[in-house]
């Protein structure tokens, strides 16, 4: 079954985050810009990069976040494709193979912590056996 991405939302970001393991083994990051062509490929503009990222697994992050002027964080969401980057005319090609995301519009960020931490998970297992009994 083919990896199915939501080309619509993703055309909503701005840009990306290239991220890699680097020579060394630590993980390095560099930002790019991204487009959509006509065939749904996700292609990168080469970054300025002192390593080589062509050919290595990535994890592209693509996000969006928005202050509030009084204070926190609204309209967050983000999609990480993990693929592979291939050279295409000039720009790298994003080839997705797995993703995850998220959009507190779709699951507030309240639900997605409960849904995420390990004790939170706790936590709702033990209210469902409470309210069964």
């Amino acid at each position: 079954m083919a990896l199915q991405v939501d080309f619509t939302r993703l055309a909503q970001f701005k840009y990306a985050i290239i991220n890699v393991l680097g020579n060394d083994g630590y993980p390095y990051s560099v930002p790019t810009e991204f487009q959509i062509d006509k065939s749904q490929r996700i292609l990168l503009k080469r970054p300025v990069s002192p390593i080589s990222i062509v050919g290595k697994p990535a994890g592209v992050l693509f996000n969006h976040i928005a202050a509030i002027p009084t204070g926190g964080y609204t309209d967050r969401r983000y999609m990480l494709i993990w693929g592979s980057l291939v050279e295409n005319d000039g720009m790298l090609e994003l080839r997705p193979k797995a993703m995850s995301e998220w959009d507190e519009k779709i699951l507030p960020f309240p639900e997605l912590c409960a849904k995420a931490a390990p004790q939170g998970q706790r936590y709702l297992e033990g209210l469902h056996s409470q309210v069964e009994a």
